[in-house]
């Protein structure tokens, strides 16, 4: 025999055979309840209680045209007066259909008064009486759906290329325009140009390859997903040079040592000529003279396609010539 059966053996024999222990029990057990089920519906028969109910409501809008951007209300609270039976049914959302609330030009409002509403809902009670509702209006959050076209930009931060290897054109996107739509208020957060920021990385060669648009708000959608991007690389040749150093403020019986100067640097391919020394202008300013006789090399870069420009010595010696 199972456990649940010896437990209902138990009880069949003892109310077939009771103990008096069992039947003061039986009695009690029996006496509440039927005094509470009597308290029970004869509470309910009264029609004077006050209470609060939330009666259900559905604000409907012109969902082509504007966009919820907060949860819409479904219930509105409502003080009324009645009898136990009925208030019990509607607590429990009986008897109570929804009330669609229309909104007409809900980008021009955000609320809907209560007391608008009341000669609707009325009726849906009766014979519950409505004392007053317990909010003064209906608020909502509903903005105008718009359509705008933006322009498409990548954030070239998110390129790495390989080494030794520099961008040599832009970014292209195809297409380079996209519609948004969505709630007016975000598209202005927006702006009107969107970032794609989808990392491109290990990239050895000229690039072609699609791109993930960037994640949107939820409220805002369009019809494309990725675009297509393009750019151009291009080697960066390692040079090494030597060039004069230029005397500034420097006395005629002055002299540096030594008089040139190593330069390192690199530069796009397409942008080297070997005939250009100008690049780059290495000098030694006198009255930057340390106490030990040294000067601190400074350089100018005249070339902005020169990259990574390091200069050696990093110091010069000067002396006076007798």
């Amino acid at each position: 025999m199972s456990k649940a059966e010896e437990i209902l053996e138990k009880l069949k024999r003892s109310f077939n055979t009771p103990s008096k222990k069992d039947e003061r029990l039986k009695v009690v057990l029996i006496c509440v309840f039927i005094s509470t089920t009597f308290w029970f519906f004869n509470a309910l028969n009264k029609s004077d209680y006050v209470t609060r109910i939330n009666y259900p409501i559905s604000i409907e809008f012109d969902e082509d045209n504007y966009v919820a951007t907060a949860p819409l209300p479904t219930k509105i609270p409502v003080e009324v007066t009645g009898g136990g039976w009925d208030l019990m049914a509607r607590y429990f959302g009986l008897k109570m259909n929804a009330l669609e609330v229309r909104v007409e030009r809900p980008s021009e409002s955000s609320y809907v008064l209560a007391s608008s509403i009341r000669p609707e809902i009325a009726p849906n009670l009766e014979p519950i009486v409505i004392n007053y509702f317990l909010q003064d209006s209906i608020k909502f959050q509903i903005e105008r759906k718009v359509t705008r076209e933006v322009v498409l930009a990548y954030d070239t931060a998110q390129i790495s290329l390989d080494e030794d290897l520099v961008m040599a054109s832009k970014v292209e996107l195809s297409p380079p325009t996209v519609e948004l739509t969505g709630p007016e208020s975000m598209l202005n957060e927006l702006g009107d140009t969107l970032f794609i920021q989808e990392e491109i990385s290990d990239v050895s060669e000229d690039f072609q390859g699609s791109v993930n648009l960037p994640e949107l708000p939820e409220l805002v959608s369009t019809s494309l997903s990725s675009v297509e991007a393009s750019f151009l690389v291009v080697q960066l040749l390692s040079i090494d040079v030597s060039i004069p150093l230029e005397k500034r403020n420097f006395p005629s019986n002055w002299e540096l040592l030594p008089t040139r100067a190593q330069v390192y640097y690199k530069v796009p391919e397409t942008s080297f000529d070997v005939a250009d020394t100008t690049g780059v202008r290495v000098f030694a300013n006198f009255r930057q003279m340390e106490a030990d006789s040294t000067i601190a090399i400074e350089f100018k870069v005249l070339n902005k396609e020169f990259r990574e420009v390091r200069v050696f010595p990093k110091t010069v010696k000067v002396k006076e010539n007798e």
